[in-house]
């Protein structure tokens, strides 16, 4: 018997991808405070889209699926800072390891009427930001440093604050 919450075909689609991931050498280097990897990635209409384009900006990183209980979980979350911080201060890119090809994702995107940039992973980016499970989210300053990363979903609250400490604090 299967809940909503639980779906044999996405659970062993989740151990597969991480057993993926985890198959892949690490990078060395990435830690809080040291530089995001940059990437280069489609979105949803086919643009490329890199992380450096939004130096200046604090940026949220969310690595998700479609398939994923805990991503969707987090959507109204995402959702509302994405609509509470300016644009001119604050991106957040939704970066898809989905498998199953930009309609999936697309549709998805729709569905749930994503409002903020969805991007599609490469082999490269999960593999420079050593994701191994989903969600994980990475908060970027405006410099491009790491500042927090989250392998669960976040209380919307710690990640306002978090979001908003990062926009209030300036480079020297």
């Amino acid at each position: 018997m299967t809940n909503r919450f639980f779906k044999p075909a996405a659970l062993a689609l989740a151990v597969g991808t991480a057993a993926y991931f985890m198959a892949l050498p690490a990078p060395a280097g990435l830690s809080l405070g040291s530089p995001a990897p940059d990437f280069r990635l489609a979105d949803l209409s086919g643009r490329s889209a890199s992380l450096a384009e939004y130096k200046g900006k604090v940026v949220l990183v969310d690595f998700w699926a479609t398939w994923c209980p805990s991503c969707e979980v987090e959507l109204p979350a995402l959702k509302a800072v994405h609509a509470k911080y300016p644009a001119a201060d604050f991106a957040l890119l939704a970066v898809s390891v989905d498998e199953g090809g930009p309609d999936v994702v697309a549709r998805y995107a729709a569905e749930k009427a994503l409002p903020f940039r969805v991007l599609f992973a490469d082999e490269a980016t999960p593999k420079a930001y050593r994701v191994f499970g989903l969600p994980t989210k990475f908060l970027i300053a405006r410099d491009g440093t790491i500042v927090k990363k989250y392998l669960d979903p976040p209380a919307k609250e710690a990640l306002e604050s978090d979001i908003q400490a990062a926009i209030d604090r300036r480079p020297t």
